[in-house]
This record gives structure tokens, sequence and C-alpha cells, in this order.
């Protein structure tokens, strides 16, 4: 079985209510894709359950962006005992 299916009889069903309007949008958006609202909902779900095992792209940036600071402080360094 692929991620996300299982046997009919473990599925339960989750309700949620829109608006007619948004739901028909999302319908068509949906269909169009060649997908159904199921396969969409249970992606979202899979995804919002694995948060935390994903990076954290803001953290990451600023790690990286503290290391290039540093770098360019012992780069600084360096060429300043060079030219001495």
């Amino acid at each position: 079985m692929t991620k996300g299916t299982k046997a009919s009889s473990d599925r339960v069903f989750i309700q949620i209510q829109v608006d007619q309007e948004r739901k028909t949008k999302f319908a068509n958006k949906v269909r169009s894709q060649g997908k159904t609202i199921t396969d969409i909902l249970i992606s979202w779900i899979d995804d919002y359950i694995d948060e935390s095992e994903k990076i954290d792209v803001t953290d990451l940036k600023k790690r990286i962006e503290a290391l290039e600071r540093k770098s360019h402080q012992q780069d600084s360094v360096i060429m300043g005992e060079l030219s001495a």
C-alpha cells in the first residue's frame, strides 16, 4: 500500500463546513488536476503530520548567514595578518 491509503474498513470520515462557492472552486480545481478532494486532503494531512520532520528553512537561512558572517570575519583577520 502507498502512503495514505488503507483498506476501506479502516477508514473514518472527517467533515468540515465551508461555503458553497469555496467548495465549488476547490472541487473544480482538484478535478482539473485529475485528483479527488480526498486525495488532496489526505496529502495535506500527511504533510501536516510530517511537519516535525521537515527542515525549518528560515532557521537554516539564519544559520548560514551566521556562518557567512563568521567566515568574513576570519577572512578579515587573515588578510590583516598577511598585510602586516
